[in-house]
C-alpha cells in the first residue's frame, strides 16, 4: 500500500498521470469483483468504476486531505453503485444492497486436487452462507482484497476497533462451524490450515 500512497501523492501534488494510471490499474479488478459480490450488474460496476476515477482525476486539487486512497476509492465506489442503482430502483437502500453480499470461493483450487476442491468449496460456501452480510463483507475485504482494519472501518462506516471485533467474531464463528460440520476425513484439518494461513 506504500507505493499506492506514494503514487497518490505524486498525482495530487504534481498531476503525475502515470501515477494515476498505476492507481487505477491496481484497483480496477478488485473494485469490479467487490461490486459483483455486492450484487450489482456487470455494466453498473463498470460504469461506477469509470465515474469514480473520472471524479478523482478532475477533483485532484480538492483531494489533498485524502490520506488513505484505497479506502477512499472503495467507499466512493460502493456509494456510486448505490447511486446508480437508485436511478433504476428508487426504493433500494444500503441495507438492501448489503443483504445480498456474496463471496465466491476460488482460492482453494490451487491447494488441493479437483475432487477434494469441489467438496471443500461446497463446504466453505455453506459456511460463508451462514454468515451475515456484514460478516461476509468484512471477510471479503480483509482476505480477498487484503485491506487493513482501518480501511475496512472507513468503507463500512464503523470504528477501527469495531472492524477488528467484527472480523475476529466472524473468524471464531467459522472455526466453530468447522469443528461441528461433517467434513470428509482430512478436509477439516486442511480447512483449518487454510484458515490459519489465509485468514490470520
Amino acid at each position: 500500500m506504500v507505493s499506492i500512497d506514494l503514487n497518490w501523492r505524486n498525482f495530487v501534488e504534481k498531476g503525475d498521470e502515470p501515477s494515476f494510471s498505476l492507481i487505477y490499474n491496481s484497483h480496477v479488478d478488485d473494485l469490479y469483483s467487490y461490486g459483483i459480490s455486492l450484487g450489482f450488474q456487470k455494466e453498473t460496476c463498470k460504469d461506477a468504476i469509470q465515474d469514480i476515477f473520472y471524479k478523482l482525476y478532475i477533483s485532484r486539487n480538492n483531494l489533498s486531505h485524502i490520506k488513505n486512497i484505497t479506502a477512499y476509492i472503495f467507499k466512493s465506489f460502493k456509494y456510486r453503485l448505490i447511486d446508480l442503482s437508485r436511478k433504476n430502483i428508487r426504493e433500494e437502500t444500503l441495507d438492501v444492497i448489503t443483504e445480498s453480499f456474496t463471496v465466491n470461493v476460488t482460492v482453494l483450487d490451487n491447494i488441493i486436487d479437483s475432487e477434494k476442491a469441489k467438496i471443500l468449496k461446497e463446504k466453505v460456501s455453506s459456511l460463508l452462507d451462514g454468515l451475515t452480510a456484514n460478516q461476509r463483507e468484512v471477510v471479503y475485504l480483509k482476505y480477498m482484497i487484503g485491506l487493513e482494519h482501518k480501511e475496512i472501518a472507513d468503507i463500512l462506516n464503523i470504528r477501527e476497533e469495531s472492524a477488528r471485533k467484527l472480523l475476529y467474531r466472524t473468524m471464531e464463528k467459522l472455526r466453530q462451524q468447522v469443528s461441528q460440520e461433517d467434513f470428509p476425513e482430512g478436509l477439516s484439518i486442511l480447512f483449518l490450515l487454510f484458515l490459519s494461513q489465509r485468514f490470520l
